[in-house]
């Protein structure tokens, strides 16, 4: 059964006549209409500031979803860094490292035109010609109203025998800035190379009158005493006084050697090709040279050999190393040592037909005559202005029983050099 609870009795209030909450809606209402009224009014004012900030507001939240789902950044290497390490590269006379860095602070700094002058000088002075004049169009490219990148153009040019145009690109160098003493030390380098020697002494006087701290400037002065007047001896005050200024510059600290080794101041060249070494051990070519000039000045076999034996370590492909380890191998009778290392000369691209009889003779020896004989035949390819080496390559052939006939060719003057007929006859047996 259920049961109702009656409601619990309460007094009912008096009603007022006037309400609060009614009151406050009349005060207010007018207040809102007239301050919306306002806002409407100036609107256009107000919609700009407000629109900004929604912006900022919007561009903030957005940086802050990327960065949530961005990776990690790497860390990279800055052009500056890049650029220190090349410094202390050079300062020890490590150019290969030196080219290399430099070469990476380019790519970051590609409006610096001194960067590119420094790199394209070191890759002319070390074998790689044409890459320096890319870097040299590069220069250029940087800043057409920069003397520099002209001049060191010109220097690529001179150096790939292209004088024409040499003349032309440092010409527009001296246009530029007629008192550019690299400029002038490059034509003189190039007039010198093209026989103007007069031109030549004329462009060097004046680099030299202009800055005579320059070490291109004293090298080039040299150059052109050395090669338009055959004075060795001025010459060699002006190497010397070049590399003096930049001690790291191992093509100056070359031909200096080979000015003392004229002389015949043999220890001279010796103790300047050892402290070229000292300063950066892994030069090859310093090594060879200096072991070139132990055999042929000294006859200091064994100091050769090894030093021969620290240059292949250093650069496994440097040919004029092998060939000369080769050789004084097969001085000393080492067939198989000797028929290893001019296999490696051959595969590193020997030119020599040397190369290809001496190998030919140790693989004789070692009984591998099918070897020996493929080489025997590239090295008379080889040696064909060379009379004196195909006739010891016919011998040579003639010990794995082949037969090489050599023949008079007649030329278009009528002359008659022998040259070899490639195909190879075997003996009976």
């Amino acid at each position: 059964m259920n049961l109702r609870t009656p409601k619990r009795y309460r007094k009912a209030g008096r009603r007022r006549l006037f309400s609060l909450r009614w009151c406050w809606l009349y005060l207010l209402t007018p207040v809102v209409v007239v301050i919306g009224a306002g806002i409407w009014q100036i609107r256009d004012m107000l919609r700009p500031p407000i629109e900004q900030a929604l912006a900022n507001q919007l561009r903030v939240v957005e940086e802050q979803l990327a960065t949530r789902q961005a990776p990690t950044p790497t860390a990279t290497d800055s052009p500056v860094n890049y650029l220190a390490i090349a410094n202390a590269a050079y300062q020890r006379g490590a150019m290969e490292e030196a080219i290399e860095n430099y070469a990476l602070a380019a790519e970051g700094m590609p409006n610096d035109v001194a960067l590119h002058f420094r790199l394209a000088h070191l890759m002319i002075t070390n074998e790689q010609e044409e890459e320096a004049l890319a870097v040299a169009e590069k220069a250029i490219n940087a800043d057409p109203y920069s003397p520099l990148g002209w001049a060191i153009r010109g220097m690529a040019l001179d150096w790939t025998d292209q004088y024409g145009r040499a003349i032309a690109s440092l010409l527009r160098a001296l246009e530029l800035d007629p008192n550019s003493a690299v400029a002038h030390a490059f034509l003189a380098e190039t007039y010198t190379d093209m026989g103007e020697v007069e031109r030549a002494f004329q462009a060097a006087e004046r680099a030299l009158e202009l800055d005579p701290t320059d070490f291109n400037v004293q090298r080039n002065y040299g150059y052109v005493l050395q090669w338009g007047y055959g004075d060795f001896e001025g010459a060699i005050d002006y190497y010397e006084r070049a590399l003096q200024l930049e001690p790291s510059r191992a093509y100056i600290a070359f031909s200096l050697a080979d000015l003392y080794y004229r002389n015949q101041d043999i220890q001279a060249e010796i103790d300047l090709l050892r402290q070229v070494i000292d300063r950066n051990p892994e030069n090859a070519t310093a090594h060879y040279r200096l072991a070139v000039a132990l055999v042929r000045d000294l006859g200091e076999y064994e100091q050769a050999r090894e030093v021969l034996e620290r240059c292949t370590a250093i650069a496994p492909e440097k040919v004029s190393c092998l060939s000369l380890l080769g050789a004084l191998q097969l001085r000393e009778g080492e067939y198989n040592l000797c028929a290893r290392t001019l296999e490696r000369a051959v595969r590193a691209g020997s030119r020599s037909a040397q190369d290809y009889l001496y190998a030919g003779i140790c693989y004789t020896v070692i009984d591998d005559c099918r070897r020996a004989v493929e080489l025997l035949r590239i090295g008379l390819g080889l040696a064909e202005d060379d009379l004196a080496m195909q006739y010891d390559i016919r011998d040579a052939l003639a010990q794995c029983q082949v037969i090489v006939t050599l023949e008079p060719t007649p030329t278009l003057e009528g002359e008659t050099p022998l040259e070899p007929e490639l195909e190879a006859t075997p003996t009976p047996s």
